[in-house]
């Protein structure tokens, strides 16, 4: 936001130059532009640059807020006299956390609740907390039965973060309109065996009775990043992918990518098979889930790194544009139009962030309805829950 306020003042000064220069009244300046288009254009910047500094005025309250808030939040979490808890986080990447750690919510945060926040970022989390080095996670709601069933993990999963979004895309042109459309046998671009294709498993299943997963079924399922899957797609590696919406935001501001499904992400999808229709988004890609171990022994951690990211959640919703503009990195995104689009396609429906981070137990009750389809599916499929799984501890934690 500084940076626009720069970009304007910049742009103020020299406006103003060039009306000195051009005297008043209808006097001709360069390229036949008259004094009085120039003092129109001198008034747009004057309004534009006050207006970006309101919003960064805006955006400074809001941390000072925030900061204040968690500051004076009552008693620290963990007893100021003993040795500060640490929490060891695995996440990915996250313009969230981000904001709260550059705008020193974060370090407020930590020395009001005597609590260290230890992170490792990665995409794969499954994969680290299955391998034991967490003590909290952020994992999707369909990860987590699978994971208690290949490893001795039990979790205890106290919070909600963000939504399955990785919706399915096409190159502009191609006819297909879902799943369905596309040939049997065809390559699809994926970013995991688990994650989102353990949604898309389920919907292709009881949208088309067709068989999706990773090593079989009726497609050829290739695994790569996110961030290389729009390339691959649109060289024609494979014919259609399943993608984070800012990995491909570029493609999809031009068009060269397109959403299949009527434009819908996964937790809008959902709505459509699930009978689930409670007014509220179900299926997460980003839930908090911790070892029951530590959860059992930390009551006061989890409470208080819930009121941490609901703090951040209050700041997204605040500066989304701000917050989008400061960490292009994390929508892939570089050019002023690509920002831009960001930003809107985010100011919608199609934002997948929570409101609150806290569950009650009648959004649990309906969130975990997804366990019964996947005891449908084929098999031989990674994502099946056997006949015998057992249904994860879900525990909600007032505000």
């Amino acid at each position: 936001m500084k940076r626009k306020t720069i970009k304007w003042l910049a742009l103020f000064t020299l406006l103003a130059m060039v009306l000195s220069a051009c005297g008043s009244g209808d006097t001709p300046a360069a390229d036949g532009v008259t004094a009085e288009e120039l003092q129109a254009a001198l008034d747009d910047a004057a309004a534009a640059q006050a207006a970006a500094e309101a919003a960064q005025a805006a955006a400074d309250q809001a941390i000072k807020d925030a900061a204040d808030a968690v500051a004076n939040a009552g008693a620290p979490a963990v007893d100021a006299n003993q040795p500060a808890s640490v929490i060891r986080f695995a996440f990915a990447p996250d313009p969230v956390w981000d904001y709260l750690t550059d705008t020193a919510v974060l370090a407020t945060w930590e020395e009001a609740n005597n609590i260290r926040i230890v992170t490792s970022s990665t995409w794969d989390e499954f994969t680290y907390f299955a391998g034991g080095h967490g003590d909290i996670v952020s994992m999707g709601t369909q990860e987590i039965p699978v994971l208690e069933s290949e490893t001795s993990i039990r979790t205890v999963t106290f919070g909600k973060y963000n939504f399955q979004r990785s919706p399915m895309m096409k190159r502009a042109g191609d006819p297909y309109q879902t799943l369905a459309d596309v040939p049997l046998g065809s390559n699809i671009c994926v970013s995991s065996p688990v994650s989102n294709t353990g949604f898309w498993t389920v919907a292709a299943q009881q949208l088309h009775g067709l068989d999706y997963r990773v090593g079989g079924g009726d497609f050829n399922l290739i695994v790569n990043d996110h961030f290389v899957n729009p390339v691959n797609l649109l060289r024609g590696d494979c014919e259609v992918a399943v993608i984070i919406p800012e990995a491909a935001a570029p493609y999809l501001r031009t068009g060269e990518i397109e959403l299949m499904y009527d434009g819908q992400m996964p937790f809008q999808l959902y709505r459509t098979f699930s009978g689930i229709d409670d007014g509220q988004n179900h299926v997460m890609s980003n839930l908090f889930t911790a070892t029951e171990e530590w959860y059992d022994n930390h009551p006061a951690e989890a409470k208080a790194f819930l009121q941490l990211w609901q703090t951040g959640i209050d700041l997204w919703v605040q500066n989304k544009a701000e917050i989008v503009a400061s960490y292009p990195q994390h929508f892939a995104v570089e050019s002023d139009e690509d920002i831009a689009w960001m930003i809107d396609f985010m100011a919608g429906p199609n934002d997948w962030f929570v409101d609150s981070v806290y569950m009650d137990q009648d959004w649990i009750d309906a969130e975990v309805l997804i366990y019964n389809l996947m005891t449908e599916l084929d098999p031989d499929n990674p994502n099946v829950l056997p006949a015998d799984w057992t249904m994860p501890r879900f525990d909600p934690i007032a505000p």
